[in-house]
């Protein structure tokens, strides 16, 4: 049985459509017009994608963005972002428009004002088509509401009950996806051709400008991560201590130089760490909260590794092509290991003493234990490093 503040925000979701199926009944008018779109259907000349939150997960919509494109060259695609992540889908070459909508899809931040606004905004574009990249009723409602004749979306717990195209999205931690697989499974469902897809993500020129090319070996660190608006997850961060230890040998065993990145959040966290190293010189050079993501982009392009935790700034780094390695914890690398999985420049470190993640489908399930990221030792991410870049190869290509 639900909690009583989840039935009421249940029994409130629930009258809020209700009403408002009664004041516009586009869903009706969509059942009506439907056998007079099949042109649409087959040759969308307007596409909308709907994902508003958040950073990492928006990076691993990229290589759906990509097939889109290639399938529909002529169509408009516009993608549907929050204010907190709308730079993702502005920084992709396959984008022509950013509708930003500002907290709707973040739940408990947004008003039936501030939805409605967001259906009457998708409604004057008259889209042909919609890609909902998200689970919530909520938003596999936007597009039925807006009047668009094809919709698309993965389908768990029957959630994707007014989209047109349901995919099937399994609920149960044995049988998880890589995020990024389950959104190019839509584009599988509908018939799009895929091939070697990847995530992407492309600073802009003057964001480049901004960045000097290192004159050694330069090795990202992100410490930081777990922080998203509406969910706080720093269970996934590995102990800081280790990243001290591990900063000293790239440091003295590599002659690497660190760079150290981050939000404004991660800010006493990376000043703690360079405290600690006290390193001379340009050894350590912390950029924690001092760049936009496009600028901290463009620094990762010029990196040469990037070691951190389950984070955006991991897809970050995947999607700027460089090698990663990720150290999760209470996540699956199953499931938001850097993409794709096969590639051998990513790896991906995880010692759960169980084998199943705490946290899956966007929920943290209750642990007893916690122990996940402890059991990653410094010598596991160090034969990593030296696995990805051999001791004897440490002047920049």
């Amino acid at each position: 049985m639900l909690p009583g503040t989840k039935r009421c925000e249940l029994r409130q979701h629930i009258i809020t459509v209700l009403c408002y199926l009664l004041r516009y009944p586009f869903a009706l008018l969509n059942l009506l017009g439907r056998p007079f779109r099949g042109r649409a259907w087959r040759h969308p000349r307007s596409i909308v994608v709907i994902k508003p939150c958040c950073l990492g997960d928006l990076v691993m919509t990229t290589p759906l963005l990509e097939v889109i494109r290639h399938a529909y060259p002529d169509a408009s695609i516009v993608y549907v972002a929050g204010t907190w992540s709308k730079v993702i889908p502005e920084h992709h070459p396959a984008v022509d428009t950013v509708i930003d909508c500002g907290t709707v899809g973040i739940p408990g931040r947004y008003s039936f004002s501030d939805y409605r606004k967001l259906t009457r905004t998708l409604r004057v574009h008259h889209f042909d088509l919609a890609f909902v990249l998200d689970r919530s009723p909520m938003l596999t409602l936007l597009p039925w509401l807006s009047g668009i004749p094809r919709r698309v979306g993965p389908d768990s717990l029957g959630r994707g009950f007014s989209l047109t195209d349901r995919v099937p999205v399994s609920s149960s931690p044995a049988h998880l996806q890589h995020q990024a697989e389950v959104y190019l499974d839509l584009a599988r469902a509908i018939g799009l051709p895929i091939a070697a897809p990847r995530m992407r993500f492309e600073p802009t020129a003057q964001e480049r400008q901004s960045v000097s090319r290192p004159s050694r070996l330069r090795v990202a660190l992100f410490t930081g991560g777990g922080s998203n608006p509406g969910m706080d997850l720093t269970a996934k961060r590995w102990p800081l201590d280790r990243y001290q230890e591990l900063a000293r040998k790239l440091i003295h065993e590599l002659g690497a130089q660190v760079l150290l990145i981050g939000g404004p959040g991660d800010v006493p966290l990376n000043q703690q760490l360079q405290d600690a190293l006290g390193a001379q010189g340009d050894a350590v050079i912390n950029l924690t909260g001092k760049t936009t993501l496009g600028e901290l982009a463009a620094q990762l392009e010029q990196c040469a590794l990037f070691i951190g935790n389950d984070s955006s700034p991991m897809h970050l780094a995947a999607a700027v092509n460089i090698p990663v390695i990720a150290i999760f914890g209470p996540t699956s690398p199953q499931e938001y290991g850097p993409y794709p999985l096969d590639d051998p420049r990513h790896i991906a470190i995880w010692r759960h003493p169980t084998g199943q993640p705490c946290f899956f489908l966007g929920k943290m399930q209750a642990c007893d234990h916690c122990t996940c990221m402890q059991s990653v030792t410094v010598d596991d991410v160090w034969q990593a490093v030296l696995q990805l870049i051999p001791s004897h190869q440490t002047e920049i290509r």
